[in-house]
């Protein structure tokens, strides 16, 4: 999990039940008619903009953002080099029976050990690393929507509030209810907008780079092994790719 979002969003949300309950009455703030406005006009909106299968997805996706931790570059760095060490000592054939990966890399290392074209091993990466980062988008752009269109659906429960409270200044009995309408469906469009969908947004975007990064580190090291590069060349281009602090702390570990 990573912790720095767990902690931020118990934060938040600490934060806002903590102002709400020094107030006299905390129950206020609970008023069914604006969530429904709210939650229910961003539901219908993000449906009627997007397929059910790309929302789904895009929810999956957060949810593997925030529950799951991206693979450690240099980590990865070393499995590509050691794979490239059996290949180059042992052959391409004794290199995948030594291989303990999956997912990409794994697509990649077997069109090599199948004497693949070097063009079409390149073409077929790039084309999954471009399908990848169109897939994240998605799921990023669907949370933006979300951050966009929670508050106008608060603005909307505001207007709906306040056409009820002018209809019932004759009666004074349901001022109050109109008027928390009004000003509780524009609290709730801010804490969806700015709480969740835009901290979301940005996780994902983060999460990409993170991901189409590891890609490019992993196609690198295919593309090294398929035309038998030194694997202290290899490794070298590879570590092109890690910030100077984890070239340094590999080194260090190493001595």
């Amino acid at each position: 999990m990573d912790r720095g979002s767990f902690l931020g969003v118990l934060l938040g949300f600490t934060l806002l039940a903590v102002a709400i309950g020094l107030g006299p009455n905390p129950r206020i703030f609970f008023h069914p008619a604006s969530a429904i406005v709210v939650v229910g006009g961003v539901i219908a909106a993000t449906l009627i903009r997007f397929t059910l299968e790309h929302v789904s997805y895009a929810f999956s996706i957060a949810s593997r953002a925030f529950f799951t931790r991206a693979p450690e570059t240099q980590a990865l760095v070393n499995q590509i080099v050691g794979l490239s060490q059996r290949a180059r000592r042992e052959g391409l054939l004794n290199m995948e029976k030594a291989m303990d990966v999956e997912g990409f890399l794994a697509k990649g290392l077997r069109m090599v050990v199948d004497r693949a074209e070097r063009s079409h091993i390149q073409a077929v990466l790039a084309q999954e690393l471009r399908a990848t980062q169109e897939r994240h988008h998605q799921g990023q752009e669907i949370f933006r929507f979300i951050a966009l269109s929670a508050p106008s659906f608060g603005m909307v429960g505001t207007l709906i509030g306040m056409v009820q409270l002018f209809a019932s200044i004759k009666d004074p009995s349901n001022i109050g209810g109109a008027m928390a309408l009004s000003l509780l469906s524009t609290l709730y469009g801010a804490i969806i907008a700015y709480l969740l969908a835009i901290p979301i947004a940005g996780k994902l975007e983060l999460r990409s780079k993170e991901e189409l990064q590891l890609k490019q580190i992993m196609m690198e090291g295919v593309l090294g092994i398929e035309a038998e590069m030194h694997p202290t060349v290899l490794e070298a281009q590879l570590n092109a790719f890690l910030a100077p602090k984890e070239r340094n702390a590999d080194r260090r570990s190493r001595g």
